[in-house]
Order: structure tokens, then sequence, then C-alpha cells
């Protein structure tokens, strides 16, 4: 999968495979839609030509990742029960090289000569690169100072396909055509009865449409790689998009698994709680080629379990386990973020919570009237103002560590919270990090790890969308 807030680079020889000559310049085509996979558009998303003017036999390189990240705008998924939901947040991307223009070489030649050219019959006597050649005479050009069978020392020369010979005095030029326009120039510079190179071109010319080289289409996701783990990542470990760890949830919330689905395979998963499997549910995965479905989320509410006190989802031969917790003085709060591998997961902070509103306004001296009469000599307006929310974790293992670095370096962040209107459904509320950074605390060293995170509402508290 293409974990495009990363760098992926198209890789492209400057040589075709198909034809085996170097390119003057090649067109790598970009197409990124959503839906099935075999249902690419007609229309390429995104076209760019690049140009190899030094002819090297070399590779280019071509970061894509930029180009098609723009195409998702990562949208948190929710249900009402413990299911299976699509991830939504997904799209096919691919990729294919066409090689526009081949510089069609001719031979290497360092010296040519023809002789018997004035012959209407008989042999025509070629030397290449000191190598004597002899062609069958079949028909000659006539007029002044035309060469005998150009024709097929035109044939011989370029091994092509099309060609033809023209005359003018002392000077037979023979034209062949292949992938290109090809002109070697034969000058008989003494009109005697030999002919020696004076000019020899390669001249550019349009192969038309060349088929499609290189082509490949993947799944891309909102995801990143680490600094030091190099471009181009694109692992799934166990096809979880998780660490498959112990994780403490609150027992009237909510978790989430995210996981890939196979392209070919029916896979299974299962959520059980324990001891009493009061929640036991075993869920049937089909194969999908469609980008909406290929990843999906294990989606579990856990207060469909009153007493059990442990929770596990297991995909793919790995276990991630819930430890439900029963927290009494504070009201538990499940934070949704796009994750390292660009997908939904919860991190949930149980301990104290605070808020403070921060307020910006200006103000002009108004002459409307006096104070006693209750007018306001400094009038204030564009008032607005910001929410921080300020949220301790309680106590976690040292595992957690990495969820809390993907936390603050997550792009999208939400609080799942009940909608203050209505007072039963829950709503995503938007939040960004305040936060600027993390220090990691060590079981060896603190013992008892608490995590203090800095979020900012992601709206003003005056709606003035």
């Amino acid at each position: 999968m293409i974990k495009s807030n990363s760098p992926y680079y198209i890789t492209t020889p400057f040589v075709s495979v198909a034809s085996g000559l170097t390119c003057q310049n090649y067109e790598l085509s970009v197409s990124v839609w959503n839906g099935l996979k075999s249902s690419p558009p007609s229309t390429a998303t995104y076209t760019t030509t690049k140009n190899n003017p030094t002819a090297s036999t070399e590779t280019d390189r071509i970061n894509i990742a930029r180009i098609v990240n723009d195409y998702i705008e990562f949208t948190p998924q929710k249900t009402t029960s413990t299911s299976v939901i699509n991830g939504n947040n997904n799209q096919w991307v691919k990729t294919s090289v066409i090689y526009n223009k081949d510089i069609v070489a001719l031979p290497q030649i360092t010296s040519l000569t023809v002789t018997d050219r004035a012959r209407s019959s008989g042999n025509v006597l070629l030397t290449l690169n000191g190598v004597l050649h002899t062609f069958p005479l079949t028909g000659g050009i006539t007029g002044p100072g035309a060469g005998t069978n150009a024709l097929e020392i035109a044939n011989y020369i370029n091994t092509l396909t099309t060609h033809t010979a023209t005359h003018f005095g002392n000077i037979v030029t023979i034209t062949a055509v292949q992938n290109g326009l090809q002109s070697l120039t034969l000058i008989d510079v003494s009109n005697l009865a030999s002919m020696t190179v004076a000019v020899l071109t390669t001249q550019e010319g349009s192969t038309g449409v060349e088929a499609p080289q290189y082509s490949t289409t993947n799944l891309m996701s909102l995801g990143y790689s680490y600094g030091n783990e190099g471009e181009n990542i694109t692992t799934i470990l166990d096809n979880t998009l998780i660490p498959t760890q112990d994780y403490k949830v609150n027992r009237e919330g909510v978790f989430v698994v995210p996981i890939l689905v196979s392209e070919t395979l029916q896979t299974t998963a299962t959520v059980i709680s324990y001891p009493s499997n009061e929640i036991n549910q075993s869920f049937t995965i089909p194969s999908t080629i469609n980008s909406n479905e290929l990843v999906r989320y294990i989606w579990i509410k856990c207060n469909e379990t009153s007493s059990d006190t442990y929770i596990e989802i297991v995909f793919n031969g790995k276990t991630t386990t819930l430890l439900l917790q029963d927290e009494p003085k504070y009201t538990p709060i499940d934070i949704f973020f796009q994750n390292k591998e660009g997908a939904e997961q919860v991190l949930t902070f149980f301990k104290e919570q605070k808020s403070n509103l921060s307020v910006n306004s200006s103000e002009f001296e108004s002459d409307r009237g006096q104070p006693s009469l209750g007018n306001h000599q400094f009038v204030r307006y564009n008032v607005q103002g910001k929410t921080e929310l300020t949220l301790n974790s309680g106590f976690v293992d040292q595992d957690m560590n990495e969820i809390f670095t993907q936390l603050l370096l997550s792009e999208r962040i939400w609080s799942y919270n009940t909608n203050i209107f209505s007072k039963i459904s829950l709503i995503f509320i938007p939040l960004n990090i305040k936060s600027k950074q993390l220090s990691y605390k060590t079981q060896l060293k603190e013992r008892l790890i608490n995590y203090e995170i800095k979020f900012n509402y992601s709206y003003n508290e005056i709606n003035n969308i």
C-alpha cells in the first residue's frame, strides 16, 4: 500500500524494454480513482514528461506522493454496534510509462566504401568498418551520380523495414524509416568508381503511441513512514493497521481495529469477551478489489459486555487485547486519529480533564454618547474565541509510547463525544494537537506512566464559516 504522506518514487529506465532503444523522453501517467481496481478512469489524472537530453541509459525517478496525496479527504467512520464496516479512506493509484520518441541508433560506422556502383548488373561491394560485404545487384537507380543497389545498402545498414533512395548530381541520400527518420548521405566527391561516407545523421521522429510499460496499480492511504525507514515503504505487518498489543479501553466507550483485506482470499475475524463470552462474534470478510472495502474497521462497542474483563480481537492469526476499565471519577474521552498507516485509531484518556477559553478581539473609540447614558466609549468588535482541552491518559504501559507518537504526528484528530444538543447521539468533534513535544517515559525510570496532552478544538467558538 502506498503511504502518500512519505516519498513514493516511480523508477523508470531510459531504455525501453519493448524496443531496446534509448528514449529521448518518456511520459509518466498517474491515475487516481475510487471503486473497483479494474475500472480506472479513461483519462489519466496526471501526466508529466521527462526529457533525456544526454541520451542516458540509466534510470530516472519521479516522486508521486504529493501528486496523489490530495485525492483523499480523511473522514472518520462509525457504527452503533460491534461489527465490521468499510474504511472509505483509500484510493487506487495506477502508474504507467509511455516512450513517445526513441533514438534509433545507426551502426557505429568508422569507414564505409561502396565500389562498383556504376554497374547495371553484377555485385555491389560494401566495406563496413573494414569488413567487405557483397550485395547482388537487383537494379540500380539511374541518373547522374546515382548509386546502384542503394535500397539494399540502406536495408543492410539500418536493418529497417521501409526505405527510399534519392539522387541529385553526385549525391545519393538513402532514407530509411523505423520508429523514426534515419538519413545516410553518400557523396561521390571524385566521380570515380567508389563512394565514401561524407555525412551521417540521425534525426528524431515520432514513434506514434507505444504500448504503456511498467503499469502497476496499488492501493493508497494517507499513511507515512518514519525518517529512518527510507522511501517506498509499503509493508503492512500482519495486515493489521495498528500494533497488535494490549490496550486499555473505557467499558462505556468504543474501540476500532483497522485491517487490510485480501484481494483474493476470504478471511475471518473474531471478537470475544472473557471470561463469560458476553460478546462472541465471528465475521466472514470476503475478498474484494473495491478501494472502499479493502481497509475495513472492526468496530467494538465495549458496553455490550457488562461483567467481562477483557476482549480479544483475532485477525490473520494475530490478537489485539482490550482491557476493559471502569473509571469512577472522570468521564473517559475516546480520541480518534489518523495513524501511521492512514487508518482510524482510538486512544482513550481516562483521567483529569481541563478546558479553557482564549479570546481575541479588537476595539475602537466611539463618540456615540456619554457612558452615563449606557454608551460604550470603547466598542469591541471582531470577537472570537478558541477552546483548549487538556487530557490525561491515566497510567499506561511503556509500549503505548508508539501510539502517543502517532497521535502527536497525526494530521486529523477527533474526540468522540455525546452531542451537546441531542444528549443522545455520539459525534466526532474535530481537534488539533497543541502539544509540541512528547517526553518519552519508561517504567524503569517513572514506574507509573501518565501522559498529559493539550488539544485545541479545531473551530472558532463563534461560527464564522
